[in-house]
This record gives C-alpha cells, sequence and structure tokens, in this order.
C-alpha cells in the first residue's frame, strides 16, 4: 500500500521550528539589550562616584587625605576596568556596537586618568599611567596589542608596580580620545603613551615591559 505524505504536518513542524527560532533570537535580543541598559547605569554610577573624588579633591587638594583618594580611585579603576572587559565582549564575542554608550565610558576613563595624575602630583602615588589608544576598524593588531600590554602589566605587578591602565579607540569620533591623542601626538594605531611618554606603533609584552621598567 503506497504510504501518503502529509506535507501538512511538515510545513506545521518547519514552521513551529522557524516560531521558536524567532522567539530565540529575540530573547536573545531583549537579554543583550537588558544587559547594556545595565552597563549603562553602571557607567552613570561610576561617573558619580568619580565627580564625589574630584570634588573633594578639589575641597581639600592636600595629602592629608591621600589614603582616601588612593583607596576610593583603587576601587573605582577597578569597577571601570570591568565594565570595559564587558564592552569588549560585546563587541568581539557578539558583534555588539554601542557608540554612544562606548564614548560615556571613555569621559569616565578620561576623568579617571585626569584624576590618576592628579594624585600622583599631590599624593606621589607611584603608580604608571598607561593608556592605549587603538581602532576597531583599521588596525590588524591592536587586539593583540591589547593582550600584549596585560601581559606586561601582569608582569610588573609581580614587581611590585601598579599600572593604572586606560584605552581608547581613536577612531570612535571621542573628543576625550581625540584631545588625548592630539596631547600626545598619536600618529599610528596601536600606540600607548606611558607617563606622558609616547611610544607609537605595536610593542610586544616585552618591549612594553622594558618601557614600563624604564619608566617607573
Amino acid at each position: 500500500m503506497e504510504r501518503k505524505i502529509n506535507f501538512s504536518v511538515y510545513v506545521g513542524a518547519f514552521v513551529l521550528s522557524l516560531l521558536i527560532f524567532v522567539i530565540g533570537i529575540y530573547i536573545g535580543y531583549l537579554i543583550d539589550s537588558s544587559n547594556l541598559q545595565s552597563i549603562n547605569q553602571e557607567v552613570s554610577t561610576m561617573s558619580e562616584k568619580m565627580a564625589s573624588i574630584q570634588l573633594l579633591l578639589l575641597l581639600e587638594g592636600n595629602s592629608s587625605s591621600c589614603p582616601i583618594y588612593l583607596s576610593e580611585l583603587n576601587s573605582l579603576d577597578q569597577e571601570i576596568e570591568k565594565v570595559g572587559y564587558k564592552l569588549s565582549y560585546f563587541e568581539d564575542e557578539k558583534s555588539i556596537y554601542d557608540n554612544d554608550l562606548k564614548r560615556k565610558y571613555f569621559v569616565l576613563e578620561g576623568e579617571s586618568y585626569l584624576l590618576s595624575k592628579k594624585v600622583r602630583s599631590v599624593c606621589g602615588d607611584k603608580s604608571l599611567l598607561l593608556v592605549h589608544f587603538y581602532s576597531n576598524k583599521n588596525c590588524s593588531n591592536c587586539k593583540e596589542q591589547g593582550s600584549e600590554i596585560l601581559k606586561a602589566r601582569d608582569d610588573a605587578v609581580s614587581k611590585g608596580i601598579n599600572i593604572r591602565l586606560f584605552s581608547f579607540d581613536g577612531e570612535l569620533e571621542s573628543p576625550v580620545a581625540e584631545a588625548l591623542e592630539a596631547q600626545y601626538g598619536i600618529k599610528h594605531y596601536p600606540s600607548i603613551v606611558v607617563n606622558e611618554n609616547t611610544y607609537n606603533g605595536y610593542h610586544n609584552a616585552n618591549e612594553v615591559t622594558k618601557i614600563i621598567m624604564a619608566s617607573k
């Protein structure tokens, strides 16, 4: 007996599978949007903390409160770095880019950098300030440069040298990044600035370590 094919069953299964697929994508989109909103809120909260530290420094501006400045700044730098990793995850793993949020994040980083310079002056903080300029558009080894910097930083920390690390996408049209690039004469991506000394071009971990040791 010839077996009949029930096309309606196959069509129904296909429609159901497609519906589940679309729902999965939509749920993923909602989750990603929620996570980005959460990061946005984190950046806003950290900006408020940064403003408080800046105000405290302006009001007092003397070394007697340095332990407070350093403690707050160290805590805030750790939070800023974690948010940076989250943004990198969305860009590298999910190809999700929120340029407005990233520019907002760069303002926070810029404030942290300037505050770190002030704390070095007022408190004699010996932390090295390392700024990494990169591009997500036209740079084949910028991502690798970031990894090499982290290796060099870990090596420096193991030797008792504290590094405050800042990273800026120079082609994001961020006023903060552009102002710093102009100040330090950045000509290529990637490039780094260590304690206000500029090193254009790519540097591997060993080279970055040598720069750090020479700058301490």
